[in-house]
């Protein structure tokens, strides 16, 4: 220091804790037609998506439409390349099988998918034909005036398809007519277990990822389905345990009674595991939690852009219910809508998503503290920022204190003891009692006379 009288300014920097992710953001695992670069990308819109993992993917994947219609913030979706079959149909003229189309995406979404092929004639020539493809739903494509071969005004067919068509693209055996006719695709198969296992494996680096769903497309097989969905179970809770908590999502198998669908999913009881049924809404149900304040019920929300369900009556709700799993029904005056939103060990969703972000908050700060805790100024300052960001938290309303206004909306601590001292470390205690929603009215009412 100089010897001159004067002042001397230092600047220190406050410790700031970083802005956590928006909620939301859904990790699919599934099937598509193309894989980005590293097997991982992200969307935001439903044409991203397109672009990145091709209009095939619209139909592996329906998930991620009804996710994104729903309200999810972000789209992170792990292809698994090289896995699964995609269906087929060989249209042939005769003996001869001339061309021969392929879904877009592999699984089994195509099969059953339907070829009609219509003949154009000119005085009794056959000069190119008409095909039709539709989908189980009624669904269909048509292509109008193609080609085995360039003819005239005939337009090439694998051209066509390549350009113009969702579903299929076509190869060329001979440049002779296919027979009309109608026709099916078949032979498309998913991808296996272990194949979905490594495909949540790609999510662990992709930290923001709170919503988890493995887009299963073979639900026949149910020990199959099962083995996933433990597979989305134990992901969820190892990045649960790294303080990225997750909430996996899977639907009741295809052919199942309620009874038996109850049986089927006494393995997947978890705080880490939402169930929902019918099937079909997945998508939507992910979606619409996503899309929610992450201490908000999806109790009695409704959902969009979902077609024709099975309808569950309320004998089947209640049956569900009592197995925790989540009925999506006609709610009145509101459209489709979920019923009661809990996990498969009856946690309430809300209050699972408000102690992950409280972990998440805490986890956030505290990484910014290490290396300044040696002295009881920095352990003091740590508290400081943790109350502040749980106090924003009882603020939002995601964090309340007792209905007896006895105990707060949280309590937090951080202290060194000696031994603790001497090995480096800093404890951090923090209770917070999370918002719950009210599901259950009860009321009396007096009739006087």
């Amino acid at each position: 220091m100089s010897n001159i009288p004067g002042v001397q300014v230092s600047v220190v920097k406050e410790v700031v804790p970083p802005q956590l992710s928006p909620t939301g953001v859904l990790g699919l695992v599934g099937l598509t037609e193309k894989v980005p670069e590293g097997g991982v990308g992200r969307a935001s819109s439903w044409k991203r998506f397109i672009e990145l993992f091709g209009p095939g993917a619209a139909y592996s994947m329906p998930e991620a439409r009804q996710a994104l219609q729903n309200g999810a913030s972000m789209l992170v979706v792990a292809a698994i390349p090289g896995q699964g079959v995609a269906a087929t149909v060989a249209l042939k003229r005769g003996d001869e099988q001339v061309l021969v189309l392929t879904a877009r995406a592999p699984g089994t979404w195509a099969n059953k998918l339907k070829v009609k092929v219509t003949h154009r004639t000119q005085d009794a020539v056959i000069v190119a034909f008409d095909l039709a493809l539709e989908r189980p739903d009624g669904s269909y494509e048509l292509h109008r005036n193609l080609g085995a071969a360039e003819k005239g005004a005939a337009t090439f067919v694998v051209a066509a398809l390549a350009a113009g068509s969702a579903l299929a693209t076509a190869h060329s055996k001979s440049g002779s007519w296919p027979d009309a006719g109608e026709f099916e695709f078949s032979g498309g198969a998913d991808a296996s277990a272990e194949a979905y296992g490594a495909g949540l494996d790609k999510l662990k680096n992709h930290g923001d990822v709170d919503l988890v769903i493995a887009a299963v497309q073979d639900r026949g097989d149910a020990a199959t389905v099962a083995a996933i969905y433990s597979a989305v179970i134990a992901h969820c809770n190892l990045m649960s345990a790294a303080c990225r908590g997750r909430l996996g999502f899977g639907e009741v198998p295809a052919g199942k009674t309620v009874a038996q669908a109850v049986q089927w999913s006494v393995p997947l009881v978890s705080d880490r595991f939402v169930l929902v049924a019918p099937r079909g809404v997945l998508g939507a149900v992910a979606g619409m939690i996503g899309g929610l304040p992450y201490f908000h019920s999806p109790t009695f929300k409704p959902l969009a852009g979902l077609g024709e369900v099975d309808a569950l009556d309320i004998d089947e709700q209640a049956e569900l219910l009592a197995a925790k799993i989540v009925p999506v029904a006609e709610l009145s005056g509101r459209g489709l809508g979920v019923v009661r939103g809990v996990t498969t060990d009856d946690d309430q969703i809300s209050v699972r998503r408000v102690a992950d972000r409280a972990v998440r908050t805490v986890r956030a700060i505290g990484e910014l503290f290490i290396g300044r805790l040696n002295n009881a100024d920095g352990r003091a300052a740590l508290k400081a920022k943790i109350t502040e960001a749980l106090l924003q938290m009882q603020k939002d309303g995601a964090l309340v204190p007792s209905t007896d206004g006895k105990d707060p909306a949280f309590r937090a601590d951080v202290y060194s003891s000696q031994a603790d001292f001497g090995t480096g470390t800093v404890r951090v205690d923090v209770a917070v009692r999370p918002v719950r929603a009210i599901d259950f009215i009860v009321a009396t009412i007096l009739v006087q006379v």
